[in-house]
């Protein structure tokens, strides 16, 4: 048995597009749990005995993850597909000439991929993809992309070999590669681990309607971004912005304070993530035995305005991420 296995992304134009896409990219798998739905056959509860007698087929939406390692070339991808928001400005980069600038939309309908999954044998084909949910977590070695599809349909294809897959030069990036601010000041030194979170809370059983047994589209509801922080546990700090105060929770509850997170992969490229406006959900510091003492963290986003880089167009989000790249304008091949 051949072990082989590859992740593969196109953007979709328009939505469940057939036939579907090739691949615009490929990347390494880490591990996977897209597949096939569960139980999709609807059995009729009759009543002539005791056993199941009548069976149709019911709705039919496949989901699941991939998990890959981050590189600037391609997470600009997966951030448009979870955000919607996206400008990109040619000659605009000040490390690899182009700009994409990508925020947060009040859309309900976010951008569609098709996903390409090689599994040793064949190459799963999932149609109709939404980004659910995405985790870039960064510990202590590799930066590491988790990402939650929500799917139209699936099928399959023949595999691609290894010298037609589109893979990034780029390398991946390491944790050393990371640097995070705090109201403009590096705090990196304080940051054992952090994972950035996105999620949509899609709902695929929304798109089902008469007709078809596939989604017909995949709502996004409410947007939560956050992030989970391991801390060395060195002051007080955290526990005051916390409260909102120096000795206790203040009356006038806790402290905003913006966080930035820069992923820098030298000549290659860097991609900001800009949080402004943040704020502590828990500040949790709980000593066991004779080991050292950590603070784990969770923050939370609330939008405010963000002003491009053309210094008029101004927008609405909880994030802005820019990606200096040499990434051409991400858009549905033609």
């Amino acid at each position: 048995m051949t072990v082989y296995r590859y992740f593969g992304m196109a953007l979709e134009d328009p939505f469940n597009e057939s036939p579907a896409p090739a691949a615009q990219f490929h990347l390494d798998l880490a591990n996977s749990t897209l597949d096939a739905p569960n139980d999709t056959e609807v059995m009729f509860e009759g009543s002539i005995g005791r056993a199941a007698r009548t069976h149709r087929p019911g709705f039919y939406s496949p989901s699941g993850n991939a998990v890959v390692a981050v590189d600037v070339l391609t997470l600009g991808w997966f951030l448009y597909g979870g955000l919607g928001g996206y400008v990109f400005t040619d000659s605009g980069g000040t490390v690899s000439d182009h700009l994409q600038e990508i925020y947060g939309v009040n859309d309900s309908l976010l951008p569609s991929f098709c996903v390409r999954i090689g599994k040793d044998n064949f190459e799963h084909v999932f149609s109709g993809c939404v980004i659910n949910s995405l985790a870039l977590q960064i510990a202590d070695g590799y930066g590491q992309l988790t990402v939650e599809f929500l799917c139209a349909v699936d099928g399959k294809a023949a595999l691609v070999t290894v010298d037609n897959l589109l893979l990034p030069s780029e390398f991946p990036l390491m944790f050393h590669d990371v640097t995070a601010t705090r109201d403009a000041s590096d705090v990196s030194a304080e940051i054992k681990t952090f994972t950035f979170n996105l999620n949509n809370n899609l709902d695929a059983a929304f798109g089902r309607s008469i007709g078809s047994r596939y989604p017909r589209r995949i709502v996004a509801n409410a947007r939560d971004i956050t992030v989970n922080a391991e801390l060395f546990f060195d002051d007080d700090d955290q526990i005051e912005t916390f409260w909102g105060g120096s000795s206790g929770p203040a009356a006038t509850g806790t402290t905003e304070f913006g966080m930035d997170f820069v992923l820098d992969a030298g000549s290659d490229g860097t991609a900001t993530l800009a949080l402004p406006r943040v704020i502590y959900n828990t500040v949790n510091t709980q000593p066991t035995g004779r080991q050292q003492s950590m603070q784990n963290v969770t923050m939370k986003a609330y939008e405010t305005t963000h002003t491009l880089a053309d210094a008029v167009t101004d927008v609405v989000s909880e994030i802005l991420a820019t990606v200096d790249n040499a990434q051409d304008e991400m858009a549905a091949a033609a």
